[in-house]
């Protein structure tokens, strides 16, 4: 997946299609980023975290942003270079390299369901974490039935794909607080994001700007204009929109 989201990165939320950012805007916000405070944004990405919260933090706070994927972090930090309380590097979301009670806040936007062990991620954001610091991660709830309808459709296509899939230890906010046992203050809420397509050209060139690339890349060259035949024979007709939940998890590291 770090090689799939590196190959992803020129084009990841640089379509003209708002999907992460509005989520990305939602997570700060309900981590109560404030100026002045030092924040740890882990899988950073192309910023749709990292952006936000540097605005929230102000020039007397810092954000360090991480992400495994080469691709991801060299864009993301050539457009932060304006933004001097601000770093990108490479880092790994799982096991974040940084002293014991550095930052007032974790924020972790969408990346958590990738990492091999959430249990050790969850463990190592708590150290980092100063007491009474704030984790905020964001996790996908429903997603729309039309981009699931999508993804039924291609996957004939695909090779078969090597390894089983972990199970979804973040199916429904009860799996997702079982996760946050000795945190304090937990808290899980439901944000609606509406994505506008102004054409299927769009939606495809879109479905191969993050995650979902990994799926088409399983598709031989030769039956990939199939694919993308039988992928807007199920879509709606242009204009159209995607709905997403995202679901964000709040929580506070306990004071001793």
């Amino acid at each position: 997946m770090v090689d799939v989201f590196s190959r992803s990165a020129a084009n990841y939320e640089q379509l003209g299609v708002e999907y992460f950012t509005p989520m990305g805007r939602a997570l700060v916000e309900r981590a109560g980023i404030r100026s002045g405070m030092r924040v740890l944004d882990v899988g950073c990405g192309r910023g749709h975290v990292l952006f936000p919260a540097a605005e929230a933090t102000g020039p007397s706070g810092s954000v360090v942003a991480t992400d495994l994927a080469e691709g991801m972090v060299s864009l993301t930090a050539a457009a932060a270079a304006h933004l001097p309380w601000v770093t990108v590097g490479l880092g790994d979301a799982g096991a974040p390299d940084h002293p014991d009670g550095a930052f007032d806040a974790v924020l972790a936007g969408l990346v958590i369901f990738f990492l091999p062990s959430p249990e050790d991620a969850l463990s190592a954001y708590r150290r980092v974490l100063r007491p009474g610091g704030r984790l905020a991660f964001s996790t996908f709830g429903a997603q729309d039935p039309a981009l699931q309808t999508v993804v039924k459709t291609l996957a004939p296509f695909a090779r078969p794909s090597e390894g089983e899939r972990p199970a979804d230890r973040f199916r429904d906010p009860a799996s997702i607080a079982s996760l946050l046992a000795g945190w304090s203050g937990v808290e899980i809420t439901e944000h609606p994001v509406e994505t506008r397509f102004s054409g299927r050209p769009l939606f495809w060139d879109w479905l191969w700007s993050h995650g979902i690339r990994a799926l088409l890349e399983q598709i031989p060259a030769d039956r990939l204009d199939e694919a993308r035949a039988a992928a807007y024979a199920v879509l709606p007709e242009a204009p159209f929109s995607l709905h997403t939940v995202l679901r964000v998890t709040t929580a506070v590291r306990p004071s001793p």
